[in-house]
């Protein structure tokens, strides 16, 4: 008894200092105190329960970043360290330059010790530099990042390099990046737990990058063992490779339907067989293959379907007739969370909206009325979307699924 009556003494100490602080100052002075708007950019669900969110927010008129965990799928969330220089970067630009300063920073982490933090970030200017220039960064944790590292990434080093995108399976992280200068494009792999950052074997060294059009994409997809990469832009592919056994990334020739010269969009995995890819014409292939489908030259957007692990892709379903009212894809999308659950990105005109179908695509519904920025799901029912809610402007928020993706619900972190 008297360990617990000591105990409580020390808590009243404390409790007293803070009403008095309450009564001798305004509430005005605690007026800046509350928790800044966060934008929301870029989310790791390594694991159903482990989960990051990085953000942005507005620091006295300066560019801050926030990274926040989960341990339990969400319900909760703590505040992780970010690298020093990361800060330092940002607060170059002021908040209301961010967007269009420098391309957003992405966070992917393979496991709940391991990640990286990439993207491009401002550095001061020079006297021969108007405003100031962007130079492309990546940092590693590899203790739940209690300490984060810059890393060096050999070729897209001091290149004018920059990361594309990442992804984990079995063990390994895989890193898509570019040198612009040098017009090479390159497949990286490493241990998870490490940076030993190396070429995959099958020469997979290098390829080319889009001599125009929109920013170089890049998507990884996985069912177990089995993998897929593409990547490209609005006038099509420009690299395409298939997981092997020994985990290196080996010759595909990428989704059959690229014939038809599409715009580049991500292959989403149902399982290591059953794999869907949503196709619209680029425009840049005429005249395009004689197999293409229906209105296929006017613009039509198309679902395809590989029954066979990629080997082959046929038109599977119509999704719109011209570009009036187009599908759109991104990092996650189309997403499959179970078999004939799939969904995708609508816009028509300023509008769009996350659909879903679980009947293969016979029909959809409106399941976010919202832009969506990237989608996981991290089991058939439990999902996590970046969305532009509409609240701010240009401030986006996690979102959060339980059954599937058809109802959303807005997760504060």
């Amino acid at each position: 008894m008297a360990i617990l009556e000591s105990r409580n003494a020390r808590t009243v100490r404390p409790l007293l200092g803070f009403v008095l602080v309450l009564l001798l100052f305004p509430a005005s002075r605690f007026a800046g105190a509350s928790s800044p708007q966060l934008d929301s950019i870029s989310l790791s669900f390594p694991t159903p329960q482990v989960g990051y969110v990085l953000s942005l927010y507005d620091c006295a008129a300066k560019t801050c970043a926030a990274l926040r965990s989960t341990h339990d799928a969400g319900s909760s969330w703590d505040v992780a360290s970010l690298p020093r220089q990361l800060q330092q970067d940002l607060q170059i630009d002021s908040w209301d330059n961010y967007p269009t300063a420098y391309a957003a920073l992405t966070v992917h982490f393979a496991d709940a010790s391991n990640g990286w933090i990439y993207g491009l970030v401002p550095v001061a200017t020079t006297p021969t530099s108007a405003s100031s220039n962007v130079v492309s960064r990546v940092w590693s944790t590899h203790n739940g990042g209690r300490t984060w590292n810059q890393v060096h990434l050999g070729p897209l080093t001091n290149t004018g390099g920059q990361v594309v995108q990442m992804a984990t399976n079995a063990g390994r992280t895989y890193l898509f990046g570019a040198s612009f200068q040098h017009g090479r494009a390159y497949l990286l792999t490493t241990r998870s737990n490490s940076d030993t950052w190396k070429g995959t074997a099958n020469s997979f060294t290098g390829s080319g990058i889009p001599a125009g059009g929109t920013q170089l994409e890049a998507s990884f997809t996985f069912s177990g063992s089995s993998g897929w990469f593409v990547a490209g832009n609005d006038r099509g592919y420009t690299a395409s490779a298939r997981l092997l056994s020994n985990g290196s990334w080996g010759t595909w020739k990428g989704p059959s339907f690229e014939k038809f010269g599409p715009s580049f969009t991500p292959i989403s995995a149902v399982n290591d067989r059953v794999l869907l890819a949503e196709g619209e014409s680029a425009g840049f292939v005429y005249p395009p293959a004689s197999s293409v489908p229906p209105g296929w030259n006017d613009s039509a957007t198309w679902l395809f379907i590989s029954n066979d692990a990629g080997v082959t892709f046929k038109p599977f379903r119509q999704l719109s007739n011209s570009y009036h009212a187009t599908y759109s894809t991104g990092p996650g999308l189309p997403a499959t969370p179970s078999p004939g659950t799939i969904l995708l990105q609508r816009s028509s005109g300023s509008d769009y909206h996350l659909v879903r179908t679980t009947n293969w695509g016979r029909t959809w519904q409106v399941v976010l009325a919202h832009s969506t920025s990237q989608v996981i799901f991290t089991s058939r029912t439990t999902g996590y979307a970046i969305v532009q809610d509409g609240s701010t402007p240009a401030t986006r928020s996690l979102y959060r699924t339980i059954d599937a993706g058809s109802h959303w619900d807005h997760v504060s972190v």
